[in-house]
């Protein structure tokens, strides 16, 4: 049997790679499983993995990590492979069981040969993310789990904080977990886990598009207090409103969230978080925020004016 295993999130796949291998094999003690990266093997390396009899009994498992050749993605040092490997996918070695991981936020290329062989004569598994009611869900079950108790107002803001990036949680969550080890509060959260600068960029343009500069400005002073550049700000907060541009519209096209975080390269949980809390926002004033940043970007850079007053007024006159 042969499988594709991909998702965006790496911990997801492994764990699912982690499950079709306890699955292969009835004794624990014999685990023979060969991990391959797909950019420093050839096509005949993988084929003689995938022929040689296990040492260690009857089953063996073939990894192949990092199979970005499986996408539509243009990729240096791309896995080449020929019909050879076509011909082994057609008529496999039953005592070997061939994964190919890939880490990867878009969906695979379905016209790929080895996409088609597979989607017929193996299995194709989808690791999925979170969507945002999935995460909370998962973040209370994280910590029931070690009988540690945690507010509901800790879990939307640990969630907020992981950006629904499953490894960063796991990180975040040990590293409470070493701090407190009966309850969790909201308190814990704010003082124990870093807030992603998108996060405050986050803060910064909900505060704006919702009437409350004088809170964007703050967010705004205490990032410079943490000597964040102006100019990173822009590049960042640019990118945002693009961002939010293309949710909104493939919103407004019914587009269910999974979709469009396919489209947008990101993650439900985001897509979510944005729509909610952006979906009747005038997209007029998307554009011409857009607009205005480009423009402050190039004034900075021409040094036509100081970098911090003028992302300042920017914020006072948006």
């Amino acid at each position: 049997m042969a499988y594709i295993v991909f998702g965006a999130q790496s911990l997801m796949v492994k764990k699912q790679i982690k499950k079709i291998v306890s699955e292969t094999f009835n004794d624990p003690n014999n685990l023979d499983t060969v991990y391959l990266d797909s950019r420093k093997i050839e096509e005949k390396d993988l084929l003689d993995e995938c022929e040689q009899i296990s040492l260690c009994g009857d089953k063996k498992v073939v990894v192949v990590e990092n199979c970005s050749f499986l996408t539509a993605e243009r990729v240096k040092n791309k896995f080449l492979y020929t019909d050879k490997l076509l011909d082994y996918l057609s008529n496999e070695n039953p005592s070997t069981v061939l994964i190919f991981s890939v880490i990867y936020d878009k969906k695979l290329d379905s016209r790929g040969k080895i996409y088609k062989i597979l989607s017929k004569k193996g299995k194709i598994v989808e690791c999925k993310d979170l969507d945002a009611n999935d995460w909370l869900a998962y973040i209370s079950s994280f910590f029931e789990r070690r009988n540690v108790k945690i507010e509901k107002k800790a879990v939307n803001e640990l969630c907020k904080r992981c950006d629904g990036n499953l490894n960063i949680f796991i990180n975040e969550a040990n590293k409470l977990l070493l701090y407190k080890t009966n309850s969790i509060s909201f308190e814990d959260v704010v003082e124990t886990v870093t807030k992603p600068l998108y996060s405050n960029v986050f803060d910064i343009l909900h505060n704006l598009m919702h009437g409350n500069k004088e809170k964007a400005i703050a967010i705004y002073r205490d990032l410079l207090i943490a000597k964040i550049e102006p100019v990173v700000l822009i590049s960042i907060i640019t990118e945002s409103l693009i961002y939010l541009d293309k949710v909104l519209y493939l919103n407004d096209k019914h587009y269910s969230y999974g979709i469009i975080a396919s489209k947008t390269s990101s993650n439900p949980y985001r897509v979510s978080i944005t729509i909610s809390n952006f979906r009747n926002i005038d997209k007029k004033l998307i554009k011409k925020s857009i607009e205005s940043l480009y423009f402050l970007d190039r004034t900075i850079k021409h040094n036509e004016i100081n970098r911090f007053f003028g992302f300042e007024m920017f914020l006072v006159n948006f």
